[in-house]
């Protein structure tokens, strides 16, 4: 087994902090769909989550797959 690089470590790094942001908007859109009946602008919040996950998570693929070169 191969030792990690320098760059390795620090995409694994950027990763997981990548993760903890989509953990938030996960549980931003959580709590707002749960607040959607009670107000209409928590709807607004909640609406967009999918997306900005996929988005991240795209993202974090990206990271990940430059981080093995």
């Amino acid at each position: 087994m191969q030792a990690k690089t320098q760059k390795e470590s620090k995409m694994e790094l950027v990763v997981i902090g990548i993760a903890l942001i989509a953990f938030v908007v996960g549980l931003v859109g959580h709590l707002a769909g749960a607040s959607f009946a009670n107000f209409d602008t928590f709807g607004y919040i909640a609406a967009p989550t999918p997306l900005l996950l996929a988005i991240i998570a795209f993202v974090a693929y990206k990271v990940a797959a430059s981080a093995e070169d």
